[in-house]
């Protein structure tokens, strides 16, 4: 096993006091950690440079439900830190790790409610392909089943030419998903299925009732 750097132990112990406290965990021996937040993750990676040693900040939503993830964008909370020593770099990488816990909070605010990530998706339909895709599969979630029926319709008649090859993955995932939307019960355990999938591709513990916990988050 490669022997941590100087720069990587206090990026360590600056994520591990400032965000255990919030219920992260730290994956593996990465700069990597994740808050599981039942049926969607965030993520925060303290990043390397290709150039110079130092780190970046990434605070990130997963939304399990979606089989193909959202690629939705969120900005850096701040730029990149450059390591000179240890006496430069350490109150530096704890500002930086106290910014990625404030952003926790934040994420965890903005998104309480699965209504909360589906507005979000809805307003930000500006083109074809995965914006189009989150919202149909989301408003189907949220029993928004007319809004989620013309959008697999525009899923469906969407020409894959001139596009990703993921575009073919979204069209297949859509249309398995459509013929459901009359029976809310196969719906959700359709996305139940993909959760717990993702859930398992990221070494997470299954966690059946997440969903009756989605609609117990959404009635207060």
């Amino acid at each position: 096993m490669a022997k941590q750097s100087e720069h990587g132990k206090l990026i360590a112990a600056a994520a591990e006091a400032a965000l255990a406290p919030l219920g992260l965990c730290r994956i593996g021996k990465s700069r990597c950690w994740i808050s599981d937040e039942r049926h969607w993750l965030i993520t925060v990676e303290f990043q390397p440079s290709a150039w110079s040693k130092g780190s970046y900040l990434n605070v990130r939503p997963t939304w399990l439900w979606l089989r193909y993830g959202a690629n939705d964008h969120h900005p850096r909370p701040t730029g990149f830190i450059s390591f000179e020593n240890t006496t430069q770099f350490r109150p530096l990488i704890e500002n930086m790790a106290a910014i990625a816990a404030q952003t926790v909070l934040s994420m965890r605010a903005r998104f309480q409610r699965i209504e909360d990530v589906y507005r979000f998706f809805a307003e930000r339909i500006s083109q074809e392909g995965f914006p189009v895709y989150r919202a149909a599969v989301t408003a189907g979630l949220v029993g928004d089943i007319s809004t989620a029926r013309q959008l697999f319709k525009r899923m469906a008649a969407l020409d894959p030419a001139g596009y990703a090859s993921s575009i073919k993955l979204l069209k297949s995932e859509c249309a398995a998903l459509a013929p459901l939307l009359d029976d809310p019960a196969r719906y959700r355990s359709a996305i139940l299925g993909t959760i717990t999938e993702r859930r398992e591709n990221w070494h997470l513990p299954p966690d059946l009732e997440c969903l009756e916990s989605m609609d117990s988050t959404a009635a207060r």
